[in-house]
């Protein structure tokens, strides 16, 4: 696959031209080890696309948007990683909640119902951007959500999205291994948000979270916002949104990922 030089500038967003389709998948509830697994999986598989000169984009979904729900868990980045002393693990833990420490950006953070977490497993390379421009890029995808919903969401000195200085409404952190893409974000929409107070969120004292239903004073659930938040990916992204099952070879991986989700019960 021939590939422009990556621009060091990032292209303009909302609203880009269609380009290509990007095939996502409802998963539903999935333990926060197995869907760790399952994107190390992914990123494999894609590599191995990557290296497959005999195979094509017709034959094989190449690019798929994970969207997801955990239990309670809370996750640390690569920023806390090593840091974390074990009571503080065993504290959260006590709590109900489980606890992993990870190779993604960020320090530490909170999934849980009521959450709407994504996972891009995609080559950077094909959307013309570089790390920088495709964090940026999630960032905007989040925003038009939010906009969506009537609510002005921005971008701040500090990592995510945030609906004002002190309001963090959406998480970030990405892990990039040649160029292909893994963890991603997630979008508080009606989430308990009294997780959050049992850590210091992302290493900001001084901040609090927020989520969708907190802001518009009304309970918006995850199935509410996935239509709009996967429309507003493909805007961002320049890409038509299809339900992978919709696609030939879709019915065949959510196959391979069921199957793998199946066989990796302790992860």
């Amino acid at each position: 696959m021939l590939r422009r030089a990556l621009s060091t500038a990032c292209p303009s967003s909302i609203p880009r031209a269609i380009n290509g389709t990007l095939p996502y998948l409802k998963l539903g509830t999935v333990p926060y080890g197995k869907a760790l697994a399952l994107q190390r999986h992914l990123v494999q598989r894609r590599h191995e696309l990557n290296n497959d000169t005999t195979s094509s984009t017709d034959s094989s979904i190449r690019d798929i948007l994970l969207l997801v729900e955990h239990p309670p868990t809370f996750t640390a980045g690569r920023r806390f990683k090593g840091r974390s002393e074990l009571e503080e693990e065993t504290r959260l833990k006590q709590l109900g909640a489980e606890y992993y420490e990870t190779l993604r950006g960020g320090q530490i953070t909170f999934h849980g119902p009521g959450q709407l977490v994504s996972y891009p497993i995609l080559d950077i390379r094909d959307y013309q951007l570089n790390v920088r421009c495709y964090v940026s890029y999630l960032e905007k995808a989040v925003i038009e959500t939010c906009r969506r919903y009537g609510i002005s969401a921005k971008t701040t000195e500090n990592t995510g999205v945030w609906v004002d200085d002190n309001h963090k409404i959406a998480a970030l952190g990405v892990q990039l291994q040649r160029y292909v893409s893994s963890h991603g974000l997630a979008i508080n929409c009606d989430v308990d948000l009294s997780w959050f107070d049992q850590i210091v969120p992302c290493g900001l004292a001084d901040k609090r979270t927020t989520s969708l239903s907190d802001q518009l004073k009304r309970k918006v659930t995850v199935d509410d916002v996935i239509p709009e938040f996967v429309d507003s990916f493909g805007v961002t992204f320049g890409r038509k949104m299809v339900d992978a099952n919709e696609m030939q070879g879709g019915q065949l991986l959510e196959e391979e990922i069921h199957d793998f989700l199946a066989k990796n019960e302790h992860s």
